[in-house]
């Protein structure tokens, strides 16, 4: 059976308003891409204007990514390789480093600090206000410096100058009390020795003087043994 074209019923109206709706329309104001994706290439640029990017899943980026303005992270950050932040850096809350950590520059804290377990401080320290040190203090080299008093632990077994002149020093089982001349306290487990001009010895049970002047015409009432140079009360 042939066809037979109707003059009357003609599709040309039809497609012409099919055209006139997709030049009106804007299919991609509701888009939705399947698992093959799109792709812009050659230079292209994909530009989003008073709207947002909403990913759910992943994002990759291979190159570099620009980021101009705030930047906000929620939840875990990790980040893996090199990284440099320039300009001013905050963090609020717990920060935990784990690893090796250099600083070069001035490095100020702000309240307490806590350092549990063994620091190493190389170069000059500077403590100011007041200090207080619990548990003993080990000085393996060097000198204590108190205003004009030093404490060094390398001279005659340790010695303690003053900045007066004089000091104390202990070596051997023997302590001695200097002052700023020849005079001096020496004492050791048997004896103190007062050392001067006259020396004065106080052991247990005697006492010697050497170096005493003499003096006639006088009643005598102590007694000093020529040979041990003890001294005796005349009774």
């Amino acid at each position: 059976m042939g066809k037979f074209d109707n003059l009357n019923d003609s599709q040309v109206p039809d497609l012409i308003r099919r055209i006139e709706r997709l030049e009106r329309a804007s299919p991609v104001n509701n888009t939705a891409i399947g698992r093959d994706g799109i792709e812009v290439y050659d230079g292209g640029v994909i530009n989003i204007s008073n709207g947002g990017l909403n990913v759910v899943g992943s994002g990759t980026f291979t190159g570099t990514l620009y980021a101009n303005g705030t930047v906000a992270f929620t939840g875990t950050f990790t980040q893996s390789g090199p990284t440099t932040f320039t300009g001013d850096t905050s963090m609020n809350g717990p920060t935990h480093i784990n690893g090796n950590t250099d600083v070069t520059g001035d490095f100020k804290v702000t309240g307490p600090t806590h350092l549990q377990g063994a620091t190493d401080i190389k170069g000059a320290l500077s403590v100011e206000g007041a200090t207080t040190l619990k548990g003993d203090m080990t000085l393996t080299t060097g000198k204590i410096k108190a205003g004009g008093m030093t404490i060094d632990p390398s001279v005659s077994g340790g010695s303690v100058v003053f900045s007066g002149g004089g000091g104390v020093q202990g070596v051997s089982g023997v302590t001695a009390l200097k002052g700023a001349g020849n005079a001096g306290v020496i004492a050791n487990n048997t004896a103190a020795v007062f050392a001067g001009a006259s020396q004065v010895t106080v052991g247990d049970g005697y006492v010697t003087i050497d170096g005493l002047p003499t003096v006639t015409g006088v009643t005598a009432n102590l007694y000093m043994d020529p040979g041990t140079r003890q001294i005796k009360r005349i009774v």
